[in-house]
């Protein structure tokens, strides 16, 4: 008896381990399931809210639609103007967007791969323009917008978002840039590549992570942003769909189905970014924590 439970002793302890660790795995689970059912609900309920009448809302707020309809999303179109404020907000992050890769790209390229004075203390200055909270500089962006002529133009609002979120982006793109072998570049020296061409073939084609990590994150913050667009654009045509909807709370407070479609159609850009991204994304983050 003894030698038979011997040998089924170490079946009986792998058998017990293994329902050990599905015990674990299936708890892991359920937390990310909760998590991401958490994360969803927002989304589901928007979607819900929108695509139903407002007595409808008012008769059962938390269940299903009785009879779905597309009247709320038509109305966030024509009487809140929300397809308006979604594309100034698209114009104004997209080419904010495009100003600060090409910008960063270009200064991080030379203030990491370049010798000239004054280098570490340009670094320096861009990490400490990091730390400056940008509502202190709401008066003397909004003094130089305003002696500039560029109040109520979309351009002014492009060059302020460029200016604000410009050493955040430099500051990124150094970080990768540091890792990039000086031998690559030699090489590419010796055949002949001047400034412009070591970094359009060599450079751009071994930071592509975090160029991607930037256009992301950049697009994220820009297109949530709220206090310089109140305050650079403040006419109402040229609002961004931010403000739109903060400024729509009080006249539609009533009609909750048009603030749901409105707050919906200002999730679908961000959502494709991450979609889109979110490999390189992942990627990106991960390469600039190791870094």
């Amino acid at each position: 008896m003894t030698a038979v439970a011997e040998r089924a002793r170490p079946g009986g302890v792998a058998l017990s381990a293994r329902v050990g660790r599905t015990a674990k795995l299936v708890g892991v689970w359920l937390i990310f399931a909760t998590l991401a059912l958490s994360t969803l609900y927002p989304l589901v309920f928007l979607a819900l809210t929108a695509l139903r009448s407002n007595a409808d809302y008012a008769s059962n707020p938390a269940g299903f639609p009785s009879a779905w309809t597309l009247q709320q999303v038509a109305h966030a179109f024509s009487q809140a103007s929300m397809g308006r404020y979604a594309v100034n907000s698209l114009i104004v992050v997209s080419v904010a967007v495009a100003a600060l890769v090409v910008i960063s790209c270009l200064a991080a390229y030379a203030l990491t791969l370049f010798e000239f004075p004054l280098r570490r203390t340009i670094l320096v200055v861009v990490v400490a323009m990091m730390a400056l909270p940008p509502t202190v500089l709401m008066i003397p962006i909004f003094k130089v917008v305003l002696d500039l002529g560029l109040l109520n133009k979309r351009i002014g609002l492009v060059l302020v978002y460029t200016s604000l979120n410009l050493p955040v982006s430099v500051y990124l793109l150094t970080s990768y840039m540091r890792s990039i072998p000086l031998e690559l570049l030699s090489a590419a020296r010796i055949d002949g590549a001047g400034p412009l061409r070591m970094l359009w073939s060599v450079v751009i084609p071994l930071v592509r992570p975090g160029l991607l990590t930037l256009v992301t994150l950049n697009f994220l913050w820009l297109w949530n942003e709220l206090l310089f667009s109140v305050l650079i654009l403040p006419d109402q045509n040229m609002r961004t769909i931010m403000v739109g909807i903060s400024m729509t709370q009080g006249e539609f407070q009533t009609q909750i189905g048009v603030l749901a479609a409105g707050l919906l159609l200002s999730m679908i850009p961000p959502l494709l970014i991450f979609a889109l991204f979110q490999r390189d994304l992942a990627r990106g983050l991960a390469a600039g924590a190791v870094k």
